[in-house]
């Protein structure tokens, strides 16, 4: 029997079919995501589809496939249906054997119960993706060649925080209003207005957050959670709800009865500070997938992850592209003949000789630097006093080669700033992706703080987010990030509301 399992798991699928969706956590806001269509030529050409629903009442996340074709007649397809992780092992799986008719709607389940796969993170959403394999095979045949489908879906959520304080709390009187708008941080989402009253019940005052909409264009889900904080940022109180948003539909949601107004003005409790009440509001409202697109190799076996190798392109040597450009050969060679230099650049008490005309061309900053009447036109020797020696002998070895040397995280946090210095976008890029290779509980803090306060660093700031996302606990309590929120508290607030959205419990300072 375990000769036949072995057997079974070796043997090649006639119609592989393997999805990506990043941007994984954001299904918690979104009802159902589907794949792009896809047609298994080895399988008689018959069209197909994935499709994943977030049952959240039943806390489950259900994977199927549906056959979309109308081509008469059943075929008898066996299908394995399993979730990966990064390097390619079968974390969930199900298998099953039946006939498809066209247009068929019968589906096959593969449920994940949402704790397993939003609490167990490292396994199922290697940087926040999902990869779905669909393996099949048409049962009676036997096929000469194999095929290979990738798809890749980019998922989008409008995720709004804010922190809303409600001024002369105590003097507040029944039927009174106030009201806070929080505006759509996507297209075609809508804005939320939110109600902060008080009502009264069996000789009782409670606080009520009623949460309505008036631009909705579209069916959305939303995910809201109001958060009461005392005056050291505490939750002291909190609750959540998932709603819908639907087009003609005015209200959302209501809080009713929160919290006691007496608790809050004559209890000991330190949650009013100078009569200021606060509550952080946070809400993720579904949007439509950024991209969704088929990637289709017809490949006899492949090993190797796509992503992996394109973004091992961004960092390995170029070779191949200088034998085809003499250009950059000469540009290269420049490089190690310092006879024809007619500028020295210097850091600190290092000097290195270089040409002003491959700066110029290379670097905005420089043709600035050269091209204008300033003291580095003129002269022969200009300091660089942005970074130490060490760094701008990178940022020439790029500049010259196109490529970089071997960097370490603190190296590479050096050429980063560098790069932005010099507005050089890809050496950018390059750096980015070594420091999310890079990434650790001891140094998250310094490359958050790195692509917060650095133009065209989204991708980076998003990995160290998500990094810290997945090890909060260890973050969390330590000194590093402690003095981050001290220092940069709006670049810490995003993602510390969506970890409290998670109820990610951690010591409190």
């Amino acid at each position: 029997m375990a000769a036949k399992a072995r057997n079974d798991f070796q043997r090649k699928a006639h119609f592989t079919f393997i999805w990506t969706i990043e941007n994984g956590t954001s299904i918690l806001a979104s009802e159902y995501v589907e794949s792009p269509s896809f047609i298994a030529q080895t399988i008689e050409k018959t069209k197909w589809k994935l499709m994943m629903h977030n049952l959240f009442n039943e806390s489950l996340l259900c994977i199927f496939i549906h056959r979309e074709d109308d081509v008469p007649g059943n075929i008898e397809i066996e299908i394995e249906l399993s979730v990966q992780s990064a390097d390619g092992t079968p974390i969930a799986m199900k298998t099953c054997k039946r006939q498809f008719a066209g247009s068929d709607n019968c589906s096959l389940p593969l449920e994940l119960e949402n704790y397993d796969v939003f609490f167990q993170r490292t396994q199922f959403l290697s940087n926040d993706s999902f990869i779905i394999c669909c393996q099949m095979w048409k049962t009676g045949i036997e096929v000469s060649e194999v095929d290979t489908c990738f798809a890749r879906t980019r998922l989008s959520v409008d995720r709004r925080s804010c922190i809303w304080a409600i001024r002369h709390f105590s003097t507040l009187v029944l039927g009174e209003k106030i009201i806070h708008f929080v505006n759509p941080t996507l297209k075609r989402s809508p804005q939320l207005i939110l109600s902060f009253s008080l009502s009264e019940r069996n000789g009782k005052t409670y606080v009520n957050i009623q949460i309505d909409q008036d631009s909705a264009t579209r069916f959305h889900r939303i995910l809201c959670k109001l958060c009461l904080l005392d005056n050291v940022g505490r939750v002291v109180h909190s609750e959540e709800s998932l709603q819908y948003i639907c087009e003609h539909l005015y209200d959302v949601y209501t809080f009713e009865e929160f919290i006691e107004k007496d608790k809050l003005v004559n209890g000991e409790s330190s949650v009013l500070q100078n009569d200021v009440l606060y509550l952080r509001c946070e809400f993720l409202i579904g949007a439509d997938p950024i991209w969704s697109r088929i990637e289709h190799y017809s490949l006899e076996d492949l090993k190797t992850n796509t992503t992996d190798m394109l973004e091992m392109d961004l960092i390995k040597p170029v070779e191949a592209s200088v034998t085809c450009c003499p250009f950059k050969k000469i540009v290269e060679d420049l490089y190690e003949d310092e006879s024809l230099n007619d500028v020295i650049l210097r850091a600190g008490a290092k000097s290195f000789p270089a040409h002003k005309k491959v700066l110029i061309n290379r670097s905005p900053k420089f043709k600035t630097m050269f091209d204008q009447d300033t003291e580095e036109k003129t002269g022969n020797i200009v300091d660089i006093p942005d970074f130490n020696a060490e760094t701008l002998g990178r940022l020439l070895f790029y500049i010259y080669k196109d490529t970089v040397q071997e960097l370490q995280c603190e190296s590479a946090m050096d050429l980063f700033r560098a790069a932005n210095i010099y507005e050089l976008p890809e050496l950018q890029k390059k750096c980015s992706f070594v420091l999310k290779s890079k990434l650790s509980v001891t140094n998250v803090c310094s490359i958050l703080s790195l692509a917060g306060m650095h133009d065209h660093s989204e991708d980076l700031k998003k990995a160290a987010e998500d990094f810290i996302f997945y090890h909060a606990n260890e973050v969390l309590n330590s000194d590093e990030w402690k003095r981050l929120e001290k220092e940069h508290f709006f670049l810490t607030l995003d993602v510390s509301s969506l970890i409290n959205m998670y109820d990610f419990e951690y010591d409190s300072p």
